[in-house]
């Protein structure tokens, strides 16, 4: 992509390649605890978006801005991979009626590769962060299209395999396939730079680390 484009710019070039008509990953609501916080938490995890899209004379995509959450009282302690299973039933038809293409499209962008997942423990992070504070407070972003690492025989039989990491919701392996993001970047900034898996092993943080996007 044009690196002499803004960001705004990237974003509608890359809604006119995908011929898309929103943009923007979906959300997953895990926590039911306290609606009065999730709404706090939704309108200030949303609120710099105007203000960075106006930086960048951009404001014209809030119109295709579609900050979709999905919510489900069954979501509450729903892991990873249970979402990347309800996300690839859920695109099946999203796709379709959002955008108007086939679930096997192959798109650009990663509004169906990638999505936010919110727990308790997110969610607080970022109600609890001092507003002067950049770096604090987190969203989980996951990749969709990730899945556990397939050794081949041979390097089982020379032992020739990487030492298991803390488990992640029972997995081991150094990449899980979501990772903690600071929250400020997980609009803008990610959409753009988070399309597709060279993407997603260049900027993979293992939690308890939180990663950035610049």
């Amino acid at each position: 992509m044009d690196s002499n484009l803004n960001d705004t710019d990237q974003i509608e070039a890359l809604l006119n390649k995908d011929n898309f008509k929103t943009w923007r990953f979906i959300i997953y609501r895990c926590t039911y605890q306290n609606n009065t916080d999730w709404d706090k938490f939704l309108t200030h995890f949303l609120s710099p978006v105007p203000e960075s899209l106006e930086y960048y004379s951009g404001l014209d995509l809030l119109e295709t801005f579609a900050p979709t959450v999905l919510e489900d009282p069954s979501f509450e302690g729903a892991t990873a991979a249970t979402l990347r299973e309800h996300l690839g039933q859920w695109s099946k038809t999203a796709m379709k009626e959002e955008q108007g293409v086939s679930e096997i499209y192959r798109a650009r962008t990663g509004r169906y590769r990638f999505f936010i997942m919110m727990d308790q423990e997110d969610m607080q992070s970022v109600l609890n962060a001092p507003v002067d504070q950049d770096e604090m407070g987190f969203v989980r972003m996951v990749y969709a299209e990730w899945g556990p690492e397939e050794l081949e025989k041979e390097d089982i039989v020379n032992g020739d395999v990487d030492d298991p990491e803390e488990p992640l919701e029972g997995c081991t392996e150094y990449d899980v396939g979501w990772m903690k993001l600071y929250w400020q970047v997980a609009q803008l900034p990610a959409f753009l730079k988070l399309r597709d898996s060279d993407d997603w092993q260049a900027y993979y943080t293992r939690s308890p680390e939180i990663g950035h996007i610049l």
